[in-house]
């Protein structure tokens, strides 16, 4: 379909539209969230006696994955935000030139990530005070999944370049495919390489979704951005507007990261700290439906926006919100409901040496989701709304929203609560956490409330 005609169908029947990028999204980005799962899975079945360990390992090294990821999503969603205005807009040598534009930016977030990595990673990850064991193995999983991530880095943009010309499919069909070889290869790669395999089947399979990308855009022709380079110039004006509307959702991504970090050196014990780990992994998973929901109507109110049209963005946003609403109650009921079953999946059976150490993992998990279920509601609340304000060229809520969740609320609550009154029950970071979510996204909704009643009326 041209993208014109998208356009009009956008406005036609903005709701129809909604769901059509919706779960598309939502399942390229549950089969990709499926990578994370895999290798938590065979890492944590196929490594024997050395498996909670190396669970553990890998929850020293998330939150400099999370860095990663959140510069990355971060700047490639306000490339989605410019891309969707310019064709709300009808401006096409301005698409293409965000799209180039864009690409260059991914060559510099991958220079920097090198950078950072060579010079900082092992000491990060050993400030973080795992033991020597699994201070081992969370190196060796680490800078082979640092490195190879400048293959994510480049997937993503191509992806945000995609999703705000309102294209899911391509996208779905891309990470699906690398989601099913990272599935057939992690077994091998564990087998011959320990955890580090897991690192390296994860990376062959971003280099396969590149070039999946790159077929459909340059062989298929099936973007509305000229991506050849043919006419391309450093345009630090597009620059500055992808930069205004993605740092902030950068920031608050590593705000995130940074939260991580403080809470596994406040959980310390190397037990409570897989078990947090895990239950992101399966929380990052199950609430894809809220993140594609809100990422899809970044794409419609950015084009409603550019075109103009204010008047659809009022109704599209309570819609978007309702419902995700109802997404984060019901992964609150499943949630309760299957957590104690789903957990011990990731933990080795077989082990004898961490055998105290696995069940204190699996109860910190359980755990955790008791108190998290009340909270996904808000998560969702937060996600629509704070995104709902990026499409209409205002992102520095994000910040003030995510910095009030995790750092004033979460990580002082937890602090409190587990170093200064010294409460030896973990559960009351799992309740920090909680409530801090809920917190979070009342202030969003009242922050979108304001600022989208300013937009100016046109009948």
């Amino acid at each position: 379909m041209a993208v014109e005609n998208k356009l009009e169908s956008f406005i036609a029947n903005p709701r129809i539209a909604l769901w059509k990028l919706t779960i598309p999204m939502m399942f390229g980005l549950f089969v990709n969230s499926i990578y994370i799962l895999v290798d938590t899975y065979f890492v944590g079945s196929m490594l024997g006696e050395d498996g909670t360990s190396a669970l553990s390992a890998l929850g020293y090294v998330m939150p400099f994955y999370f860095i990663i990821m959140g510069i990355t999503f971060g700047i490639s969603s306000g490339t989605t935000a410019v891309i969707a205005q310019y064709i709300g807009q009808n401006n096409h040598s301005s698409t293409s030139l965000a799209a180039q534009n864009s690409l260059v930016i991914a060559v510099l977030v991958s220079i920097i990530n090198i950078f950072f990595t060579y010079w900082f990673g092992s000491d990060a990850i050993e400030f973080q005070g795992a033991n020597p064991k699994v201070l081992s193995l969370a190196l060796e999983y680490f800078y082979i999944m640092a490195y190879g991530s400048v293959f994510l880095i480049f997937s993503i943009f191509l992806r945000g370049i995609l999703i705000g010309e309102g294209e899911s499919i391509v996208p779905m069909v891309a990470l699906g495919t690398g989601t099913i070889l990272n599935i057939i290869l992690d077994p091998f790669f564990i087998k011959h390489y320990g955890i580090g395999g897991a690192a390296y089947a994860t990376m062959i399979s971003h280099i396969v979704v590149i070039f999946i990308f790159l077929y459909f855009i340059f062989i298929k022709k099936i973007t509305y951005s000229n991506l050849n380079f043919q006419d391309f110039n450093l345009n630090f004006k597009i620059w500055k507007k992808i930069f205004k509307l993605g740092i902030p959702s950068s920031i608050s991504m590593l705000i995130m990261s940074f939260g991580l970090f403080i809470m596994n050196t406040i959980l310390v014990e190397d037990s409570h700290v897989a078990g947090y780990n895990l239950a992101n992994r399966i929380e990052n998973f199950a609430t894809l439906a809220l993140i594609s929901l809100a990422s899809s109507q970044v794409t419609i109110i950015g084009m409603f926006y550019g075109a103009k049209k204010y008047y659809l963005i009022k109704p599209m946003i309570r819609y978007a919100t309702v419902w995700a609403m109802i997404i984060g109650g019901l992964f609150s009921i499943l949630s309760l409901l299957f957590i104690d079953k789903v957990a011990p999946l990731f933990f080795p059976s077989n082990s004898t040496l961490d055998l105290a150490m696995k069940d204190n993992a699996i109860k910190s998990t359980i755990q955790y989701y008791n108190y998290m279920a009340f909270a996904y509601p808000f998560i969702g609340l937060t996600m629509v709304s704070s995104r709902a304000l990026q499409a209409i060229n205002i992102a520095w809520p994000m910040i003030l929203i995510t910095f009030t969740r995790v750092i004033i609320l979460q990580c002082s609550l937890t602090y409190l609560f587990i170093v200064v009154l010294d409460y030896e029950d973990v559960a009351w970071a799992w309740y920090s956490i909680s409530i801090s979510c809920i917190i979070a996204g009342i202030i969003a909704y009242l922050m979108r409330l304001y600022f989208v009643n300013k937009l100016k009326e046109i009948q």
